[in-house]
C-alpha cells in the first residue's frame, strides 16, 4: 500500500502525539483522568472528621441548617467544622449565612 493509496483511504495527517490522542478520543479521558486525581488530592488534603460536611458542600451556596440537616449533626458541630474548613481555605462563606467550596 503506497501513500497515494493511504491518502484516498483518509489517511490523518499526524504532527503531534497530541494528534493520534484526539483522533482515538483519548484527550477527553486524560483530561478527565486528572480532573478526578484533582479531586482526590484536595480530599487527602481534607482531615476525615470534616469530610462528611466538605462533602455537602459544592459551588452552589447552601445553608448552614441545610448542611445540619443533610449531615444529621448538630449545628454547633457542623459550625466549628465549617468554621476549620474555611480557615484551611477548603470553603468559604457567602451573604446568607451560606458556604461554596474554596478555590485553591
Amino acid at each position: 500500500m503506497g501513500t497515494n493509496n493511504l491518502i484516498k483511504e483518509f489517511a490523518q495527517i499526524v504532527t503531534t502525539p497530541e494528534d493520534i490522542l484526539l483522533h482515538y478520543g483519548l484527550i477527553e479521558k486524560i483530561n478527565e483522568n486528572i480532573d478526578d486525581m484533582n479531586y482526590i488530592n484536595k480530599i487527602d488534603n481534607i482531615p476525615k472528621e470534616y469530610l462528611d460536611i466538605y462533602n455537602l458542600i459544592t459551588k452552589k451556596p447552601i445553608d448552614i441548617n441545610e448542611i445540619a440537616i443533610k449531615s444529621k449533626l448538630d449545628l454547633k458541630t457542623v459550625m466549628s467544622k465549617l468554621i476549620m474548613l474555611e480557615l484551611e481555605g477548603k470553603i468559604k462563606k457567602v451573604a446568607g449565612n451560606r458556604y461554596i467550596k474554596g478555590d485553591e
